[in-house]
């Protein structure tokens, strides 16, 4: 590209004029990789008949509840059609991680190299990664594994976090905005890598057994997907005139609804991961959105949020709806998140990321752009962004 790039711990002199630091955020390349496996309806059906009784209630309320999901596919690891995963004992949480391990890091790298090709900037010269994944838990993170098959220096910061849920993704962009903030207070470029990575299908097993022995429905079975996303975010250090400038960053929060801890979890077995969507999720969700979008658009002369586009969450068709009436957002406004949630369902904290990546595709669009996820918490992630793509 023709750019010479600094390192990370480049030594600031002071014989150079001062330069009065800006603090804009810029978002210039984003990735989505999804498995080439889509599965409906009926093939969860001839999963789970391959394995259980077809005559169970909580089987027959398990596909009557994926058929009105609103979703047509999901995307799902080839594991899907392997004897060891539909074997009549399931595989243990070590074959889970073994499995992550094995699928997540070439998932993962797929979407970063989408979003460092489409930014210009080579794996070599990331200052910063940021990972996310709900599915996964052990030391060290996937994260290792994912700069080792970029080739991300090791003198990269890294963080990996954990406990976010479905609101993980809009959580790495959280934290990696700050990290952007600081490079810029100590005069350093920062060009930050963002991965999210879920693979639900190999926790699947797990929902089912429980669903098995409870004879109780887990409506995860019929919900959730793989998949990964990407984002690099640049402060304007890093950025050179050959840069794209896709989004700007205008504004963040993170807030935590009261009362309602209870309203998401996830947590482990002997068998993998199990998720719990209390009853009431929707409602609580839809009420949670109110406050952060009081802090990022309650000025004077910001955009009304119900005239923006969004990329919401794909958590469910009922949290989407409870939004959309809750603030007054027409569909087309959501017309994204309508169209991920449909093809490729929820993919936990992958979604949110690749739902801003499939807006840019759409067609013309609103300047400001309300980013918003929810996790365990109730937490609720949101970000404002200017639209420049």
């Amino acid at each position: 590209m023709g750019a010479t790039w600094s390192s990370a711990d480049e030594p600031v002199t002071n014989d150079a004029p001062i330069k009065e630091l800006s603090d804009r955020l810029t978002i210039t390349g984003l990735g989505s990789e999804w498995p080439e496996l889509l599965v409906g309806t009926d093939q969860l059906r001839e999963y789970v008949e391959s394995i259980y009784p077809a005559d169970a209630a909580w089987i027959q309320k398990l596909l009557t509840v994926s058929g009105g999901t609103g979703i047509k596919t999901r995307a799902v690891l080839e594991c899907w059609n392997d004897p060891m995963w539909r074997s009549p004992v399931p595989p243990t949480i070590e074959q889970v991680h073994e499995a992550f391990d094995k699928y997540a890091p070439p998932l993962t790298a797929g979407a970063a190299r989408k979003a460092l090709q489409e930014s210009g900037i080579p794996a070599s010269a990331v200052t910063h990664m940021v990972s996310v994944t709900a599915t996964n838990c052990k030391c060290p993170g996937y994260d290792h594994l994912v700069a080792k098959e970029l080739g991300i220096s090791g003198d990269a910061e890294r963080s990996l976090i954990s406990g976010s849920g479905c609101a993980g993704g809009l959580a790495a962009l959280r934290v990696a905005n700050s990290m952007a903030c600081a490079a810029t207070l100590r005069g350093r470029p920062a060009r930050i890598l963002v991965n999210a990575c879920e693979l639900s299908s190999i926790n699947l097993r797990a929902e089912l057994e429980a669903a098995h022995k409870s004879g109780k429905l887990r409506i995860g079975a019929a919900l959730f997907s793989d998949g990964a996303a990407s984002v690099v975010l640049c402060n304007d250090l890093a950025l050179t005139e050959k840069t794209p400038r896709l989004f700007t960053v205008a504004d963040w929060c993170q807030n935590v609804a009261a009362d309602t801890y209870d309203e998401v979890s996830v947590t482990t077995v002997s068998q993998g991961f199990l998720v719990y969507l209390a009853r009431t999720l929707p409602k609580h969700a839809a009420a949670a959105v109110h406050r952060p979008l009081q802090r990022l658009f309650g000025h004077k002369g910001l955009a009304d949020p119900k005239n923006c586009d969004w990329a919401l969450h794909a958590g469910g068709a009922a949290i989407i709806q409870g939004v959309a009436q809750s603030v007054g957002v027409p569909d087309h406004q959501l017309r994204a998140t309508s169209e991920v949630y449909s093809t490729r369902g929820n993919t936990a904290s992958v979604t949110v990321l690749a739902v801003l990546d499939k807006l840019r595709t759409m067609g013309p669009g609103t300047e400001d752009v309300v980013v918003c996820s929810f996790g365990p918490g109730l937490t609720v992630e949101m970000a404002r962004l200017k639209r420049h793509c």
